[in-house]
């Protein structure tokens, strides 16, 4: 028989407003296709992957692009959104991590605090706002019925007047385009 447990207390935890925070990735420094000068990627088999994704959509084939939160951290967000516009990527397929410095992005202009200081300080992962509001748009999909993705998605396009760079969210770019993105959350490391 199981015996009923003693719930958290959570009365001590203190979050911070992340408008006052120092952030590492801003809408200001992201790299944009076709306009930020980058060395040309070579690395051994990306040329052989960037053709069989081009077949893969001409011959009418899904494409799952799967990433990690450093895809956004290394301020990449727009290329992958471009993709989504050009119709090559038909599903995103990301950690929780991607989809909280994405949010930020949307909100906030920025995202990516500096990790030992916030370490530090106490402040590493407590923002008010990104959790406040991530939770209230998943509480609302979940009485919905729709996912995790969708959920923040809907949120974001409900409320333009949080969100002023939305433009540059994947997520949000996804729901408007009416891309799939499934958000595959892992409980200790996606922050």
């Amino acid at each position: 028989m199981l015996r009923r447990q003693m719930q958290l207390d959570f009365s001590g935890i203190k979050t911070y407003s992340a408008e006052d925070r120092h952030n590492l990735v801003t809408i200001d420094n992201m790299m944009t296709p076709g306009v930020t000068p980058h060395e040309e990627y070579k690395y051994e088999g990306f040329d052989e992957l960037v053709e069989r994704i081009v077949k893969a959509r001409k011959n009418g084939h899904p494409v799952i692009w799967s990433m990690g939160a450093h895809v956004v951290k290394n301020r990449l967000s727009r290329y992958v959104i471009e993709l989504m516009k050009m119709g090559v990527i038909t599903h995103i397929a990301a950690n929780g991590a991607t989809s909280i410095h994405d949010f930020e992005l949307a909100y906030l202009g920025g995202t990516s605090e500096d990790v030992p200081t916030a370490i530090e300080d106490g402040s590493f992962g407590m923002w008010e706002q990104t959790g406040a509001w991530m939770n209230e748009a998943i509480q609302r999909g979940a009485k919905l019925n729709i996912g995790y993705g969708e959920a923040l998605g809907e949120y974001i396009d409900m409320h333009p007047e949080k969100f002023p760079n939305r433009e540059d969210c994947i997520l949000w770019n996804a729901y408007k385009l009416d891309i799939p993105a499934t958000y595959h959350i892992a409980l200790g490391t996606d922050i």
